[in-house]
């Protein structure tokens, strides 16, 4: 399933589903695992406020909750314009906005429980997941966690093997 709301709403009818629908829930929520896992972050609720955000430039600026629409910025005045565009959105999820220094490279994983190494497989364990598709962003060798996608679509032959092992 491509829609993670879906899949925990689904995943809650289901007596038995590969990510249980408590862990889908609190993996879309970074401020459940950013603390722990992620790089250093500020929290930024209105226009107003990017201001006085002191970080480094360039920026990442995610939604705290996960809904598609992180991006980077490279300066205040286009942080204040992302944001504001978000405050007015109809989605309520992307009102609260999350803003880490951009790493200098993104490493994408797909693990599983099985599988899953260091970092990885503490997110995995943290949050309950079985599997997921882990992005951790390089600062300087040093690898925080960026994103968990909770129920990844499965694109290649070696994900399908881990996911159907798995289960």
């Amino acid at each position: 399933m491509r829609n993670p709301y879906a899949a925990a709403v689904y995943g809650a009818l289901a007596p038995r589903s590969i990510n249980p629908p408590n862990a889908v829930l609190a993996a879309l929520n970074r401020l459940v695992w950013l603390p722990k896992f992620g790089p250093p972050f500020a929290v930024v609720s209105s226009d107003f406020s990017v201001e006085k955000v002191e970080l480094e430039r360039p920026w990442l600026l995610m939604t705290a909750w996960r809904v598609g629409l992180d991006g980077s910025v490279t300066s205040v005045e286009g942080a204040k314009s992302v944001v504001e565009h978000r405050m007015y959105m109809r989605n309520p999820l992307a009102k609260v906005s999350v803003v880490v220094p951009k790493p200098h490279r993104l490493v994408p994983v797909f693990v599983t429980a099985k599988d899953a190494t260091g970092v990885a497989a503490e997110v995995l364990q943290e949050l309950g997941l079985l599997y997921a598709k882990i992005v951790l962003g390089d600062y300087g060798g040093r690898l925080y966690v960026l994103d968990v996608d909770p129920v990844p679509p499965v694109e290649a032959k070696e994900e399908a093997y881990a996911v159907a092992e798995l289960v």
